[in-house]
Order: C-alpha cells, then sequence, then structure tokens
C-alpha cells in the first residue's frame, strides 16, 4: 500500500555534481575534446559538419560520402545526415540488437572510395555492446570515421571514454535533454578538435520547451487538462522548429546553469532499483513469454539504465482477444490503451522502408517494441502500477 504520512524515512543526502564538468573532466582525461549542444540531432549535424570539413581540409573532395546507419535509427538520426548529402546505408542488427559486423563489413566493402566512409554504432539500452563492431570497423577502414551514439549510455562516460572501444572510436554523440527535465542540451565529443562551431543564441526550440516544462509542472500540481493539452502543443511544435540537425546550436545558458548542480548518484541508483523491480514483476506476470518478451537483463553496476523494452506478441495478442478491437490490435494501437489508464510508453522507433526491408529483425522491433519509463521522478510504487496497468490491458483487448 503507497503510504502518506506517518514517520519519515532516512534519505542520503547525496553530493550535488556539476554534470558539464563531469563530461569535461571525462573527455580531457582521455585526450578528446566535448561541445555541447542543443539536442542529439544537433549533436550528429555538429559531428557532420566536422566529418565534411576535415575531408576538404585533407585535399578530399566530400562529394560521394557515405554513412552507414543501424537500420533500427528514428529520423532524427538519418536526416542529420541526408541534409548535408551523405548517401545513407543501414546495416542489420542481430536479435540482441548487437551489430551484424559480417553483413556491415561486406556492404562498406562495396564503397569504391573509402576514405569518405562514416559508420554510427549505438549501444542500445545498454545491452548491445558495440566494441567487436567498432574494432572490426577500424581494422577493415582504417579512415572510416566512427562515431557512436551514447544516449543510451551517457551517465557515465568513463565507460565509453575509458574502455578499449573508445580507442576506435572518432566521435561521440549524446542527448543530455533524455534523461532529465532540461529544456535542451546533448553532446558531441571528438578525438581532435572540432574544426567548425555551433551557432549561439535563444532558440524557439528551447523557449518552446522550457515554456512547456514549466506547464507540465503546474499540470502535475493542478490536473488541469486544458493546461496537458498545451504543454503537449509547445512540445510539438518545438520539435517542428528544429532543422534537421542542419543549424546546430550550442545548449542553451539556462539549461548549462541547470546541470551545474544534479545529485547524479540519485539518478543513477533510482533508475537501476526501478528497472530491477520493474524487470522482476514483468517477468512475474503469467503472461509473460506469451503476450510479450523482455530483452537480456543488463547488470547496471556497469551502466545507469535509460529505459525498460518490451517486445510484444502481437499475434498471439490478438489470437487470444475477447474483443472485436483487440483482434485487430497494433502496437500503436496498444500503446493508445496504456496511456488512456496513464502508463506512457513511448514507441522506439518508426524506421523507414528501406531500413526494413535491409533487416527484417529491425522491422519485427521497430513494429512490436514499446519501452517503459524508470528514471528518477518514479518508485517502486509506480513500477507496480505500470506492471497492473500491462496485466490489465492486455487481459481486456
Amino acid at each position: 500500500m503507497y503510504e502518506i504520512g506517518s514517520e519519515f524515512h532516512f534519505e542520503k543526502n547525496n553530493v550535488r555534481e556539476n554534470l558539464i564538468e563531469v563530461f569535461e573532466h571525462a573527455a580531457s582525461k582521455s585526450g578528446r575534446n566535448v561541445a555541447f549542444l542543443r539536442c542529439g540531432r544537433d549533436a550528429i549535424g555538429f559531428v557532420a559538419d566536422d566529418i565534411i570539413a576535415k575531408m576538404e581540409d585533407a585535399g578530399d573532395d566530400s562529394l560521394g560520402k557515405k554513412v552507414f546507419l543501424p537500420a533500427l535509427s528514428c529520423d532524427s538520426m538519418v536526416r542529420p545526415f541526408e541534409v548535408r548529402g551523405f548517401d545513407v546505408s543501414f546495416y542489420r542488427l542481430k536479435e540482441d540488437l548487437t551489430v551484424d559486423t559480417e553483413y556491415l563489413i561486406s556492404e562498406m566493402g562495396k564503397v569504391t572510395d573509402n576514405s569518405k566512409l562514416s559508420v554510427l554504432f549505438m549501444n542500445f539500452y545498454g545491452i548491445a555492446d558495440t566494441t567487436e563492431a567498432s574494432k572490426a570497423v577500424r581494422e577493415s577502414f582504417a579512415n572510416a570515421a566512427i562515431i557512436e551514439d551514447v544516449t543510451h549510455i551517457l551517465l557515465e562516460p568513463e565507460k565509453y571514454l575509458e574502455t578499449d572501444k573508445a580507442a576506435y572510436v572518432d566521435y561521440h554523440v549524446g542527448s543530455i535533454r533524455k534523461w532529465l527535465g532540461v529544456p535542451d542540451g546533448a553532446l558531441a565529443i571528438s578525438k581532435d578538435e572540432f574544426v567548425m562551431g555551433a551557432l549561439t543564441g535563444e532558440t524557439d526550440f528551447s523557449l518552446l520547451r522550457m515554456e512547456a516544462l514549466k506547464e507540465k509542472t503546474q499540470y502535475l500540481d493542478n490536473g488541469d487538462e486544458e493546461l496537458k493539452v498545451h504543454f503537449r502543443k509547445l512540445l510539438s511544435d518545438a520539435e517542428d522548429s528544429l532543422s534537421d540537425g542542419l543549424d546546430p546550436y550550442h545548449m542553451s545558458d539556462e539549461s548549462a546553469e541547470y546541470l551545474k548542480s544534479i545529485d547524479a548518484l540519485y539518478m543513477s541508483e533510482k533508475r537501476a532499483m526501478n528497472y530491477h523491480n520493474l524487470y522482476s514483476m514483468l517477468k512475474a506476470l503469467p503472461i509473460y513469454g506469451k503476450a510479450f518478451r523482455l530483452l537480456k537483463e543488463e547488470d547496471y553496476e556497469e551502466f545507469t539504465p535509460f529505459m525498460l523494452p518490451i517486445v510484444l506478441d502481437i499475434d498471439f495478442m490478438r489470437r487470444s482477444a475477447i474483443t472485436e478491437e483487440g483482434k485487430t490490435i497494433t502496437r500503436d494501437g496498444f500503446e493508445k490503451v496504456l496511456a488512456s489508464k496513464g502508463v506512457y510508453a513511448p514507441v522506439l522507433w518508426p524506421i523507414s522502408e528501406e531500413a526494413a526491408k535491409t533487416c527484417p529483425v529491425s522491422e519485427s522491433f521497430a513494429d512490436k517494441m514499446l519501452a517503459f519509463w524508470i528514471d528518477q521522478r518514479y518508485n517502486r510504487f509506480d513500477m507496480e502500477r505500470i506492471c497492473e496497468v500491462l496485466d490489465e490491458s492486455l487481459a481486456q483487448i
């Protein structure tokens, strides 16, 4: 039972950290340079600009530049390359979300001028290590630009900057705003100095998101549904204001100031506890292994967890449905069922037709995966509520 009142409990008084300095120190310690951008797609665009500039500084024509991305890539990972004229190809992933390295090396080998090759890796949810793939690419294509998106493993930079894998990687990018309530924030890290700079000044994206975050705080206090509609519209408008990372901006002063005092240890401990509690609760449901499955459970003494994904078995859900609506249920439709009961589990991610054709595994994940929030805003009782709503919703379709 959720208790309100009664005796106080003991709360640890953790040391607050300046996250900006944490990332700067980790980059400096590994001999790298870091820049703070507005959002993840700006960080990717910033890195893409740097790759192009260094090609041209080396006397190479940047025409014919080629990048390989995991087939399970959202549009905001793809567009920053497309708008800069990169030829984008997708590579396959395995069932555990690790890279199909043999396929990737084979496809990269078909490119005539491998001095213009780039590849982006991602350790999905901290369970899909990219070390072997990074090493294989570096050994096969010495001049290729290797980028790692570290959004899902962001909070412990020493884990991706001070490991063997770091020796193979040229750039790291990651979204900070996906981890806590700031209007904007992302990072780009390079083993060399960045040639290009980012724009400065206020942007609609940061201003709209700041207003939306304030209104959401008010909504959580008073439950005003009109306010909810309005702040959601502001968030949508903010995303629409971005130019696919074509004009990268520095992170706002407001976000930089906020990030100077963060209880990072609390964030890590809370996320790890919520992750393991929810994982155990989901696995104990009678419908587990039938209507949905979980991915590998990671030991989050190594990485602070980002979210907890589940993979739905849509065919099973349709066969066992007790309602006519349930017999035509889709992943997106089920997401709406959960949202109507107050549990928001974002779709990660819709992918392009080309990506789906390249990789059936990624197509399956894109059609069937949802992810639950397990962050520092929540506790064990919230994880129990997620479990209850999922179980109840599956039984009612």
